[in-house]
């Protein structure tokens, strides 16, 4: 590919070629980086979205790092960009609006050189189809640059100031909620949010010891903290999985320590002197939680049958994927279903010694890692999501055995969607008690177990147990 702005004698050089080469992808990089923006902001899309639909526009360590970027402080960095614009951007060239959002979270956010930053975004422009725009590009991030290098220079960034910059980076509702929810932490919790998320790792124990593998972390100069479970680090550095020794192996997955906690705990509420129970995990895509409860039930019993449901077929075929690089897919032992959790015949006949519902939810305990949620969520979901979760309690309570236990979960940290919703089933359901709960990390709720993403080893969770009784 060549573009008119070059003369015929320097595309015919060697290193010329190579140099255009160069500066045709990065061009390319943000152009793709501005259509996922546009996605994510004008048409409601999430970023899971993008990667599934859209893969190319996320495929490389540049994409995913302007896009999660510009995502984590697109309303200050929208603020910024407005303010020096003579007049609105027309609906056709909201490209270009979002080109210098992604030039602007460069400036202040990167350490790239201010001018390989215009130059790119200028660049990008033209690749855009929009020549006539590399004057605003060039001389709104100018104007940006004056004003990120007057901030650097600036020695008054102190605590007040971090909190300032990540509380433009919240709607004001949200952070209205924050603050009335957890009025005496709502401040590290905003400063948390606008932080880059942890990447922890879990060793599969059924292919590898603990050990072992940290050993191989060790011999690749891969430095990493251990934590209270022996089979879970937490990196320094997040890197491409793809890299980590034995992954194609499956001796490792990504998951959270947060949502490692689900198999532990689960065990913990298993009835006492059962020797091969059957397990549900009722919304089990993508299967981290599914996959370490195997782990988990495998070191411990002889038999046990564990079954996975999930409404989408594509999200289960993904699943198996993942269990299949585990090594767990075609265990006898696994079984997955696609249905519908809240229709009553979603497990046939089957009945259950213990139930895991990882409920949809806000996924507000996760918007370091998912920043999109931040711009897509609204106050009014809460609610919606309450009224899904009842319909799943209800609905799932029925295939628990008498005596059996029920562990919810959820990655919100709203009571809307935790305390409140374990109170309202009680409420109505005679035969469910509360289970107390004694974690790792985290706090008690009246009624659950609450982890907040202001520990950096863990997202936003929230856990509660209950147990069926007898009817009176």
């Amino acid at each position: 590919m060549s573009f008119s702005w070059h003369t015929k004698g320097a595309a015919q050089d060697p290193k010329s070629k190579v140099g255009l080469n160069k500066k045709n992808e990065s061009a390319r990089t943000r152009m793709e980086v501005c259509k996922a923006l546009q996605h994510i902001i004008e048409g409601g899309r999430t970023i899971d979205w993008i990667r599934a639909e859209k893969s190319p526009w996320i495929a490389t360590p540049l994409h995913r790092e302007l896009i999660y970027g510009a995502t984590r402080h697109y309303l200050s960095l929208q603020r910024s960009v407005t303010e020096l614009l003579k007049k609105p951007m027309r609906d056709k060239d909201r490209d270009l609006f979002h080109l210098l959002i992604v030039g602007a979270y460069q400036l202040k956010y990167t350490g790239i050189a201010s001018y390989a930053v215009i130059n790119e975004s200028v660049n990008a422009s033209i690749v855009l189809g929009k020549p006539w725009a590399k004057g605003l590009i060039n001389a709104v991030l100018r104007q940006l640059q004056r004003a990120a290098e007057a901030v650097q220079k600036d020695q008054q960034q102190d605590e007040y100031s971090a909190l300032a910059s990540a509380t433009a980076d919240h709607p004001a509702w949200l952070r209205e909620k924050l603050e009335a929810q957890y009025p005496a932490q709502w401040q590290g919790l905003v400063i948390a949010n606008s932080q880059r998320a942890p990447m922890t790792l879990r060793i599969n124990t059924t292919k590898v010891e603990p050990g072992f593998y940290k050993a191989k972390l060790r011999e690749d100069d891969i430095v990493f903290n251990e934590t209270s479970m022996a089979e879970t680090v937490i990196l320094d550095i997040p890197q491409n999985a793809e890299t980590l020794p034995s992954w194609s192996d499956g001796e490792a997955a990504v998951q959270d320590l947060s949502a490692q906690l689900a198999a532990d705990t689960l065990m913990s509420l298993l009835p006492p002197h059962i020797a091969g129970p059957s397990i549900l995990d009722a919304c089990a895509a993508p299967g981290g939680k599914l996959f370490h409860l195997h782990e988990r039930l495998s070191a411990r019993f002889k038999t046990h049958q564990l079954f996975a449901l999930d409404n989408k077929k594509k999200r289960l075929d993904e699943t198996k994927i993942i269990g299949s690089r585990l090594g767990h897919s075609d265990d006898p032992r696994l079984t997955m279903l696609c249905a519908d959790a809240t229709v009553e015949g979603c497990c046939g006949d089957l009945h259950f010694d213990s139930i895991l519902l990882d409920a949809p939810c806000s996924g507000s305990g996760t918007i370091r890692r998912n920043p999109d949620i931040r711009l897509l969520m609204q106050a009014d979901h809460l609610a919606a999501h309450q009224d899904l979760q009842l319909q799943l309690l209800h609905n799932l309570w029925r295939r628990l055995k008498e005596g059996g236990t029920l562990l919810y979960s959820t990655c919100s940290i709203f009571a809307e969607e935790n305390d409140q919703v374990i109170e309202k089933f009680i409420n109505t359901q005679s035969d469910a008690k509360s289970v107390v709960l004694d974690m790792k990390y985290g706090s008690a709720t009246s009624l659950g177990w609450q982890l907040l993403p202001l520990e950096k080893s863990t997202d936003g969770f929230y856990y509660a147990g209950l147990s069926k009784v007898k009817r009176i």
